[in-house]
């Protein structure tokens, strides 16, 4: 009943320390579904707010494609109007006011240079000093021609300039557009990689995690090994005498300060080095060996002196050292009985290489069947005879027997502790290993996070680089659009500059003409009937110019009003529709239509896998805690019986104490009612007096 309890309280105290372990962990799970829930929900949250965010962008983005279609149109009508109606009538109405107005123009200077040849004949005395006027003019004249020619040619190498510029500028234009392109397409691979390896992160980051909670059962585990292995050792330790203990523990240290080899020099204890056949066997051998078990095996007696030197000197205990080479043992011959075998050979096994040290200790022993058949065969064969109960016959007549307290036997104690220290160093193993392949895993995340970021500098400055480019591409766009402007103004001016120097070669011409001709005061005839003809083009001239005037304005307004509404309103929304659906648009943001879509369909698929993955590990903790309460509320339930069942045990027990006590007491009754009839009996026999 005794063995029954201590086996019981034993299982109790595994089953709480289990519990205790369960519930730790259950506090672990806790924490993590608070976790694993509060990113669900956050993540949740983002994923709404994106598929809002998609949903209200695919929707201005569908919007500015229609619109864009109708502006398109609307630009195409403009445009067609413009080139087939307006601008060709501006053009026509322009160019027959030009050559009215050159006209009349031309008319009013040739009636100037009659007026003034008819002026210059009151004017002049001598056809000499007319000659000399005329000469002075023309050189004036040809003064400014020469002025308005080298106008002329600068405007014109300004026009090709210009040409050549816009046509640079054409093809940069086409370089930055193919630029732009190519890194946008490198932007888009770019940001697929950062994707990549954010999941790839997000992966480690779970299985590190799930590695720090095995590392931390582990811990655990560990920690109630060690705390095993120190009762253990305690246990072991209190079954052996105190400065055995101190020796012992001081040989440990000894051992590696002296460079002994464990195996060849230093084998340790006796009980370290055999093993039992069977467990039934621990009480007789240990009954056997007795304080043996606590002996020290060397190969030689200089290694012995060594070690008893040291613990000596420092004061550190009492060992009894079996020196292989100066063990001598008699040969030994075993009786042929099946009632007895040789205990050294039946009940345990060793290395040959301490089989000195196992003869001096068992070689003389035997176990037999019961003790009378052990008193029997230790006296004729002088051997000592122990029994499976642990009851000894020794060879020189005594007899050692009774209870004996196997929780308490120094073979259950070693055995207990070497197993704990097999358990605690198999456990220390796994934690080292989890240890190493979560540094393994920390160093490949920090590796990631480290291409992350290397790849988000990336990402940052390519965007950087486009922005730079978009802006000088806009930029060069503008300025071909003003040299465009300037190509267009200086077009117009070349005409007019052409035409004042025709009028200046034809009057310089006239000039020429008139020298050396008679001076006259009076226009001839043909003269007079040509300053008619051109009085009467300059009259009808200026009648045309007036009427087409109008038409001119008309077509000007016209075209003012089709080009601002092209220029200022069609082509400027249509860029800003056409920028907001376009993919570069995707690194601004503005107030809805230049929302990036492509963006925010990576960042909804990334958010829901994340969610995914995070409602996965939610459930997992959710199912792991279910099954950790689970067991949780099973070792309750079993400490609940198992507390049941030993209370029932302690009553069986104080019963058996009870039944135990009266049979004490019955049994000296008994007995004192034999001795009194022992005395009577005696007394009978004395003689009367």
């Amino acid at each position: 009943m005794h063995d029954k309890i201590l086996a019981v309280q034993a299982d109790e105290k595994t089953k709480k320390n289990a519990l205790k372990r369960n519930q730790v962990y259950v506090k672990s799970l806790e924490k993590d579904k608070t976790a694993t829930v509060t990113l669900k929900t956050k993540l949740d949250l983002e994923v709404k707010e994106l598929d809002e965010q998609l949903t209200q962008g695919n929707e201005v983005m569908k919007s500015n494609k229609q619109e864009l279609k109708s502006v398109n149109a609307e630009i195409a009508k403009v445009e067609k109007d413009l080139a087939d109606n307006v601008q060709p009538a501006y053009d026509t109405a322009k160019t027959t006011m030009v050559r009215m107005a050159n006209e009349r123009d031309e008319a009013r200077k040739q009636m100037e240079g009659l007026y003034a040849k008819q002026g210059r004949g009151k004017q002049f005395r001598s056809k000499k000093e007319r000659d000399t006027h005329l000469r002075s003019q023309i050189k004036e004249l040809s003064a400014s021609k020469d002025e308005k020619e080298s106008f002329l040619n600068d405007k014109r190498d300004k026009l090709s300039n210009l040409r050549k510029t816009v046509a640079a500028e054409t093809k940069d234009l086409a370089a930055k557009k193919k630029e732009m392109t190519e890194k946008s397409a490198l932007l888009e691979k770019l940001q697929r990689s950062v994707d990549e390896k954010k999941r790839e992160r997000n992966i480690m980051a779970e299985s590190r995690k799930e590695q720090w909670r095995s590392i931390n059962e582990l811990s655990d585990k560990v920690s109630e090994a060690k705390e095993n292995s120190r009762r253990a050792l305690y246990e072991m330790r209190k079954s052996m005498p105190r400065a055995t203990s101190q020796g012992l523990d001081a040989l440990k240290n000894i051992v590696a300060e002296e460079r002994l080899q464990v195996g060849q020099q230093y084998f340790g204890l006796v009980m370290e080095n055999f093993e039992l056949v069977d467990p039934k066997y621990q009480t007789a051998v240990e009954v056997a060996a007795q304080n043996s078990l606590f002996h020290i095996i060397v190969d030689t007696d200089a290694t012995a002196a060594r070690l008893m030197k040291r613990l000596e000197e420092d004061r550190l205990g009492r060992v009894t050292f079996l020196p292989l080479n100066q063990l001598s043992v008699e040969g030994v011959r075993y009786p042929e009985s099946t009632d007895v075998a040789p205990l050294m050979e039946q009940c345990i096994t060793f290395q040959p290489s301490v089989r000195l040290a196992m003869e001096h200790v068992f070689s003389r022993k035997l176990l037999a069947r019961s003790v009378d058949v052990a008193s029997t065969w230790s006296t004729r064969s002088n051997m000592d005879a122990i029994t499976l109960d642990g009851d000894l016959c020794s060879r020189k007549g005594a007899l050692t027997g009774g209870f004996v307290d196997t929780e308490r036997s120094r073979l259950r104690a070693h055995l207990n502790l070497r197993r704990s220290e097999e358990a605690l160093g198999q456990l220390e193993l796994e934690h080292a290993k989890l240890k190493e392949e979560s540094t393994s895993v920390d160093q490949k995340v920090s590796g990631v996070m480290a291409e992350v970021q290397k790849l988000d500098a990336k990402h940052a400055n390519l965007e950087h680089v486009i922005g730079r480019v978009e802006d000088d591409y806009r930029k060069l766009g503008k300025t071909r659009e003003r040299h465009e402007k300037q190509i267009q103004q200086v077009e117009e001016d070349i005409p007019p500059a052409e035409t004042q120097i025709t009028s200046l070669t034809s009057q310089i011409e006239r000039l020429e003409e008139e020298i050396g001709t008679e001076l006259s005061k009076t226009l001839s005839d043909e003269e007079q009937d040509l300053l008619d003809e051109l009085k009467a083009t300059q009259a009808r001239l200026d009648e045309e110019i007036d009427e087409h005037t109008s038409v001119l304005e008309d077509t000007t307004v016209k075209r003012q009003k089709l080009t601002s509404l092209l220029e200022d309103n069609l082509i400027v929304r249509r860029n800003e529709l056409t920028e907001s659906t376009s993919s570069r648009s995707s690194r601004r943001t503005s107030s809805g239509n230049a929302v990036s879509q492509a963006k925010l369909k990576d960042d909804l698929v990334q958010k829901r896998q994340e969610l995914e993955e995070a409602t996965a590990s939610a459930e997992d903790v959710e199912k792991r805690l279910n099954e950790v309460k689970e067991i949780d509320q099973k070792l309750r339930s079993e400490i609940g019986t198992i507390k049941e069942n030993l209370e029932k045990l302690k009553t069986s027990d104080a019963q058996y104490q009870k039944d135990l006590q009266e049979s004490h007491e019955e049994q000296e009754k008994l007995l004192n009612k034999v001795r009194r009839g022992a005395v009577m009996d005696r007394l009978s026999l004395l003689p009367e007096f």
